[in-house]
């Protein structure tokens, strides 16, 4: 322990380093705010650094931290939020993304990995979101080498034999023919096989 005094109140104190200089986060904020500027957090209310010429002189709201700006934002930006959600959603839909894969053709411009990986991970969340209900329906054979498989749900999910959901058309082909990730993901486009057996396939069709 270090001995130091503090440089707002003159008190002596007791420090684990020897670079503190003040006795209590109080004292630190009386000492600064002599030469910065402090205001409120909106969200906790603790005192926080506030910079008048910066970004913050365009918004009344600042805070102490990412954490409590995303706290702040979940309560009172509700309304906002449920607007973005949904826009973000309609940019999915069957009509936007076909018009959107025509104006590329048209323009002669080449679609962007950036557009395959949204593309891929909204099929994800189809394929998951359908799952139980494929399997529900499920005979339990392999539609690619016909051996009976349902037994091997019990295995770890990273196992080769472990059932999966295979895209009959490759995703990859229904993204290059314009297809939206709900044709995609549609139930007549997936089928149950071994893990190996999808990853065997891999793009292959027909």
């Amino acid at each position: 322990m270090y001995k130091q005094i503090c440089k707002e109140c003159s008190i002596d104190f007791k420090s684990k380093g020897p670079n503190k200089i003040f006795c209590s986060k109080e004292c630190k904020i009386k000492f600064n705010s002599k030469t910065y500027t402090y205001t409120e957090c909106s969200n906790c209310k603790n005192q926080v650094r506030y910079f008048p010429n910066s970004a913050h002189k365009h918004n009344k709201d600042v805070f102490c931290s990412n954490l409590c700006q995303g706290e702040w934002r979940k309560e009172n930006m509700k309304d906002e939020n449920i607007k973005l959600a949904s826009k973000m959603r309609e940019s999915w839909n069957e009509e936007s993304w076909k018009k959107s894969i025509e104006t590329r053709k048209k323009n002669g411009n080449i679609i962007t990995n950036h557009d395959w990986k949204q593309y891929k991970k909204k099929c994800d969340y189809l394929t998951r979101k359908i799952r139980l209900k494929m399997l529900e329906n499920w005979n339990g054979f392999d539609y690619i080498d016909g051996e009976y498989i349902k037994d091997n749900l019990s295995l770890h999910f990273t196992h080769t034999n472990y059932p999966t959901l295979d895209h009959i058309k490759p995703r990859s082909i229904c993204f290059k023919e314009g297809l939206t990730p709900e044709e995609a993901t549609k139930p007549e486009n997936l089928k149950w096989t071994k893990r190996v057996n999808n990853s065997s396939k891999s793009n292959k069709y027909g």
